[in-house]
């Protein structure tokens, strides 16, 4: 993982427009920013080794700037990665910029970096938050890390991504989904199926598993959904 440079400038994978595929805001068209490193090594994660080029802040508010002028108008500016989070010093200086363009700010994020979170929520308009579930993402359990990071992120318009694969650990699913009852009960929580590269989405029998899992969330959480990637039905970024 390339470490992110300075205060004035960032590793960027891509800067593009496009329909947000994941969560309530699902459909709407947001301009994308995505950043390059990530402390996650999440095993169906479909962004490692992207180029990346460095990008200074005005760089980025001339990308974003040219974008809404020919493809807008956009409702957000998406912040996602990769691990926006890793690049607070540069966000400290991007999101207060975007704001003075009347720009709303939406944080995709894995949900484990509460420290850095503080440092930039009150520039954050909604948050995207994932929890990682070591049965599905093969790496160790972050529980501890999201219960902090939920209890500030419910500060702000906030929605709850997991990845679910057929692997899926159900007495730690349920776990996890009792943090968030605990922490953050009216935030809404979305049940996205495994997909990897350009293969079949979604598979019938992961399908049926989030079908079930959906209902199991429910009887614990007033907003448990099963959400897709609506960029991979319709193959678009």
């Amino acid at each position: 993982m390339k470490q992110p440079l300075s205060l004035e400038r960032a590793r960027i994978t891509e800067i593009f427009s496009s329909l947000q595929g994941e969560g309530p805001r699902m459909g709407e068209r947001h301009i994308f920013i995505r950043f390059e490193a990530c402390h996650m090594v999440c095993v169906y994660c479909d962004e490692t080794g992207k180029k990346a080029r460095e990008m200074s802040v005005a760089g980025v508010l001339k990308e974003v700037a040219k974008l809404e002028k020919k493809t807008g108008p956009h409702a957000c500016v998406s912040l996602t990665g990769g691990e926006p989070l890793l690049y607070t010093d540069f966000l400290r200086i991007l999101c207060p910029a975007l704001k003075k363009e009347k720009w709303r700010i939406l944080l995709e994020t894995s949900g484990v970096l509460w420290r850095q979170l503080s440092e930039v929520i009150g520039v954050c308009d909604v948050i995207a938050m994932d929890l990682k579930l070591p049965s599905v993402t093969r790496q160790k359990c972050f529980l501890g890390e999201h219960r902090k990071f939920l209890a500030l992120a419910k500060k702000k318009e906030i929605y709850v991504k997991v990845v679910i694969s057929k692997d899926v650990d159900l007495r730690e699913y349920e776990k996890h989904l009792r943090m968030v009852a605990q922490v953050a009960p009216r935030a809404p929580v979305f049940l996205q199926p495994m997909s990897r590269g350009k293969g079949v989405y979604p598979d019938p029998v992961l399908m049926r598993l989030l079908d079930k899992l959906q209902r199991t969330g429910a009887k614990r959480l007033s907003d448990v959904r099963v959400g897709i990637q609506l960029q991979k039905l319709m193959h678009i970024r």
